[in-house]
């Protein structure tokens, strides 16, 4: 086998179980410290003059900021329907994650995409996915609803 046809099949055998590893370890009822910072370094600012990325995660404080400046941005809780009972973002819809990584997500690529699970593993997963789809402005929220929670953020139930 060559290193080209080698190359290939790595990137499609590797990456979904190194993906499907890293949901299902981010996103396990153990303890997490919620206060550790992003994974990914934010900007100063999420609305700088400078072009953003499209995908980053965000603090909670950042994504309440977020919610309350961009009326156009879509919240999708991307938890299981067992798991609402924990509660939920104000104005999210729950979407099932392996919709995401399926590619069955119908928003137009435009709109603004916040992501949200139990404590951001899979939310952060669904999130590269959407930029390979060809999403352009996606959040995650670091921590996910457990940082939500702990910062006393409103939930619905």
């Amino acid at each position: 086998m060559n290193m080209h046809a080698f190359s290939a099949l790595s990137r499609r055998v590797l990456f979904p179980l190194l993906l499907i590893v890293f949901c299902l370890a981010g996103c396990s009822d153990d303890k997490i410290d919620a206060g550790q910072p992003a994974p990914a370094a934010a900007p100063k600012s999420l609305f700088a003059e400078e072009p953003a990325a499209p995908f980053r995660s965000i603090s909670v404080d950042q994504a309440k900021e977020l919610i309350a400046t961009r009326p156009d941005i879509v919240i999708l809780d991307i938890r299981t329907p067992q798991e609402l009972r924990e509660g939920a973002i104000d104005g999210s819809t729950l979407v099932p994650f392996w919709a995401i990584m399926q590619n069955k997500l119908k928003l137009p690529k435009e709109t603004p995409i916040m992501l949200v699970c139990a404590v951001g593993g899979r939310s952060f997963a669904a999130g590269q996915m959407l930029v390979k789809y060809g999403y352009k402005e996606v959040y995650n929220v670091s921590g996910g609803l457990v940082a939500w929670k702990e910062a006393g953020l409103p939930v619905k139930y």
